[in-house]
């Protein structure tokens, strides 16, 4: 929501001033995310500034920024809309929502084991760690202060949960309560845009969108190749002709991993590995006037329940090139972790991933499956009726076809994965290891073993999807580093 640079041994002598949209003043500057759905407000008192950037609605989210020219301490809100992430250096503290501002200069070979550990293995944490050593991320709720001796990192108390399901009362509609919830989040919150993959999360999302608004909402999706986009195709467009949507389908087989776009600019080597098709949804959305763009994040973990989880292959083994180094290092993910919050870990970790894209271009992020009431009453439903999503499922067909409602479609970027490593991927990945490691040469992986899986997928009929996490992040580290 905002960005700054702020030196902490400023003379105190003298105050802040407006610049057009920022701040300006003896310690640096601030400049708050310019937008119809944020409001900020900044108070100054000599040389303090407290600075506030929120969303215009009854419960926003929210970072507040408070500085005196000695100390600078901000604070996030509640659920998670938009990261921010804070570097100190040479007595500054500077802090932006996208963390590529920050990679400037770092120090080579400054990271975060923990943080690199995770991403190599999967085992993903919600923390105020990044792969990098100098830089951290505010999380929900936190408050992180920086002086002259560095930055602290203040996690809030745990949220309190409900402790287990329960019966619902004879007098209570769960799909009435869902719809009114839903409504009231998306009611604050005007919204021009709807992500629609085709599953159920962001088609029931679209209907209330559809249902509340006056004007024709417009949609975006990704859309896989081969038979996964067909069947995803026939959903998608029984779901906007029933809304009366305007619908903007973006095959992401024209957008596929390692290809153009971010292979050439400076990123978060934590990024997905499908960031560039999403990148040009954003970019399709803003070029049609798009500033508020709803999605589906959160539907998943508000439906979650013991009686379907199943894990997956990577959180039970280990990645075969993976260290010893890194093997012994692997129990120390769990630690400095983020407490309990209203929302999900999943969701929270979701938002502050897919933000950053749709901010740089000029679109915020509405999410109503991810609100904290809605939350917490899916948490105490029965268990009969979070399987198979039912009690979500159950609300959506009120709006479109049972056929198309009531229909199964896991969502997954395998297919966009596999085209974008076998066309660049995997000859890019084969380069790197021909021509040095830098995660070989950090202790994280072997590049023997590596090489080996490399070549396996070269030749075989799959692809492992964790050479990609592999090769994003050693390319991400390679343009900081300029070891391209």
């Amino acid at each position: 929501m905002l960005s700054f640079d702020i030196s902490v041994v400023a003379d105190g002598s003298r105050t802040w001033s407006r610049d057009g949209d920022q701040w300006i003043g003896p310690a640096g500057w601030v400049r708050p995310f310019v937008h119809p759905a944020l409001e900020s407000v900044a108070v100054i008192d000599g040389p303090r500034l407290r600075l506030s950037v929120a969303e215009r609605c009854e419960e926003p989210d929210f970072v507040r920024l408070d500085t005196d020219g000695r100390t600078v301490t901000v604070e996030a809100g509640p659920l998670g809309r938009a990261p921010i992430y804070l570097r100190h250096r040479n007595n500054r503290i500077t802090g932006s929502w996208r963390i590529s501002d920050l990679m400037d200069s770092l120090p080579y070979g400054a990271l975060n084991d923990r943080g690199l550990i995770r991403l190599l293995t999967r085992r993903h944490r919600f923390s105020a760690d990044t792969v990098f050593a100098d830089i951290v991320c505010l999380t929900e709720r936190a408050r992180i202060s920086a002086g002259p001796a560095g930055i602290q990192v203040r996690y809030p108390d745990p949220v309190e949960r409900p402790v287990h399901r329960r019966a619902l009362r004879r007098d209570v509609d769960p799909v009435a309560v869902i719809g009114d919830l839903l409504g009231r989040h998306l009611e604050q919150r005007p919204t021009d845009g709807v992500e629609l993959s085709g599953g159920a999360d962001s088609a029931l999302v679209a209907a209330e969108l559809a249902g509340l608004f006056e004007h024709r909402v417009r949609s975006f999706g990704l859309v896989m190749p081969g038979q996964e986009g067909i069947a995803q195709t026939a959903r998608r467009e029984a779901i906007a002709e029933t809304l009366k949507l305007t619908d903007t389908p973006i095959h992401a087989v024209l957008h596929p991993p390692f290809g153009a776009g971010r292979r050439y600019e400076l990123h978060n080597p934590a990024s997905s590995y499908y960031c560039e098709s999403f990148d040009a949804l954003a970019a399709a959305a803003r070029s049609y006037g798009v500033r508020a763009m709803a999605t589906g994040f959160g539907g998943d973990e508000l439906m979650a329940c013991p009686a379907e989880a199943q894990a997956t292959p990577t959180e039970e083994f280990l990645p075969e090139w993976l260290s010893a180094k890194a093997r012994a290092a692997v129990p120390d993910i769990e630690a400095d972790l983020a407490p309990p919050a209203h929302l999900y870990t999943p969701t929270l970790m979701a938002l502050a991933s897919h933000a950053p894209g749709l901010l740089a271009a000029g679109i915020w992020q509405i999410a109503p499956l991810a609100d904290p009431a809605l939350t917490r009453f899916c948490r105490q439903l029965p268990e009969e009726l979070v399987i198979g999503k039912r009690v979500l499922r159950e609300r959506l067909a009120l709006r479109i076809p049972k056929r198309v409602a009531y229909r199964s479609s896991p969502e997954t970027f395998r297919p966009i994965m596999e085209i974008g490593m076998r066309r660049f991927g995997l000859p890019l990945l084969d380069d790197y290891l021909k021509r040095g490691l830098l995660l070989a040469e950090l202790g994280m992986v072997e590049p023997a073993v590596l090489q080996a899986a490399t070549c396996a997928a070269q030749s075989g009929t799959a692809v492992d999807s964790r050479l990609a996490d592999v090769l994003r992040l050693e390319h991400g580290l390679r343009l900081v580093w300029g070891e391209l």
